[in-house]
């Protein structure tokens, strides 16, 4: 069970938001940890017993499992009996391959690399051996159609979904799996890495200190002489190594990152860009970190446009301390807070006639507010996340839209208040 996939309650309770801030998936049950959802089932646990909640957040699977794993696209999913020992189950809790093994991976093109005894296999859907050869290591496919392998003399490779090795490495050489969706994955020797493509290719020298794939993006961070920059999946440097520290950029193309600044405390300067190296209003950043905060203690990264969150507790009775009056006027506090909230987010999306990514991000910037958020873009369409201060109105969305986009001469437009 991937860490970076689950969040761990430590005061409140666990739930599923998207990108507004609200709730889509909520345990029925009292968990203490949840995953990210993956084909229609969500993996939860409450003190070290884990099972599933569907998309309504009804349990399906008891808690009863030592660990389980994300159901693939075939409908099965690797579960961790009590005994240590595990098998796959269907998504009615019964197991198609017999519990057997130490460990098993998400099913891809048919096949999951499975242990017992310190040696991998792979297997088909029915459990029998799909591969002739014993493997010291095995992962699962990737998207990449590739899995990583090491044979019993030490040796990593990559093996594709004929069994055909496409890569074998040298002695030595350290190699890293493909992460989710990731087109690229590297590997390390003599303390430098390089990176390989989704076709086993190396495609770049042994050039970094240390490279940070990231599975949610198209650019990775890179250190270099000790300054960090951003690499794509061709092996070309986008943003050169001229930072002194930096984040992997979230779904939204943002990444924070840290630069030399000789009047600044510490001589170091926090500051947000976006994937063509440009400055971004920290403002929206913050008004949005603070939107969340005020209702989640924790929220892990998006992801397809869902991230794991942990609600702050809610404020209990405390008549019997303060009084009837004072609990009132509390009350009446958080209620006023929660409406200032919800009537500053407005949901919009905007159908350009002709306008592709590159025009768009132009009328954006050059058209509308700076604080408004990208949540989603394509050739002649746009999803906002649009921010009102207090004292204004839904009104005051339309009278910009209407007057961007030229009384509908560039395109049309419809939005939400989130609530």
């Amino acid at each position: 069970m991937d860490k970076d996939n689950m969040l761990k309650a430590k005061h409140g309770k666990v739930c599923i938001i998207n990108t507004a801030g609200k709730i889509v998936i909520e345990p029925e049950i009292e968990v203490d940890t949840i995953y990210y959802p993956s084909n229609g089932l969500c993996q939860v646990g409450r003190d070290g017993k884990y099972g599933y909640i569907d998309e309504t957040g009804k349990l399906v699977i008891p808690l009863k499992y030592k660990k389980v794993f994300p159901f693939s696209e075939n409908g099965l999913a690797f579960v961790l009996r009590q005994n240590g020992l595990g098998g796959y189950i269907d998504k009615h809790d019964n197991f198609v391959i017999h519990p057997i093994y130490e460990s098993g991976s998400t099913f891809r093109f048919g096949f999951a690399a499975v242990s017992r005894n310190g040696e991998y296999i792979f297997i088909h859907e029915d459990g029998n051996k799909a591969v002739d050869h014993t493997f010291k290591y095995a992962s699962g496919f990737a998207a990449s159609g590739l899995a990583k392998t090491q044979e019993f003399d030490g040796r990593y490779g990559l093996m594709d979904a004929t069994s055909m090795p496409v890569l074998i490495l040298k002695h030595g050489c350290e190699l890293a799996e493909f992460k989710g969706d990731s087109k690229i994955t590297k590997f390390r020797v003599n303390e430098k890495e390089a990176l390989i493509n989704s076709q086993g290719e190396i495609i770049t020298g042994l050039n970094y200190d240390k490279v940070i794939i990231s599975p949610n993006s198209k650019l990775h961070p890179f250190l270099r002489n000790g300054l960090w920059g951003y690499i794509d999946d061709e092996g070309n440097e986008i943003i050169a190594n001229i930072y002194k520290g930096v984040s992997e950029f979230s779904e939204f193309n943002v990444a924070a990152v840290k630069s030399y600044h000789p009047l600044a405390e510490n001589n170091l300067v926090d500051f947000y860009i976006n994937d063509r190296d440009e400055i971004i209003d920290n403002k929206l950043i913050e008004f949005i970190n603070q939107l969340l905060s005020y209702r989640f203690s924790n929220v892990s990264r998006f992801k397809n446009g869902l991230a794991l969150a942990e609600k702050k507790e809610e404020i209990r009775d405390i008549s019997e301390k303060r009084g009837k009056d004072e609990c009132t006027r509390s009350c009446k506090v958080k209620a006023d807070e929660e409406d200032y909230y919800a009537e500053k987010l407005h949901e919009v999306e905007i159908y350009f006639n002709s306008m592709d990514k590159k025009g768009i991000y132009k009328f954006i910037n050059e058209e509308l507010r700076a604080d408004v958020r990208v949540l989603d873009v394509h050739d002649n369409y746009v999803k906002l996340l649009w921010p009102l201060q207090p004292h204004l109105k839904s009104a005051d969305v339309e009278n910009t839209l209407d007057d961007a986009l030229n009384d509908g001469k560039l395109g049309k437009y419809n939005y939400d208040r989130i609530d």
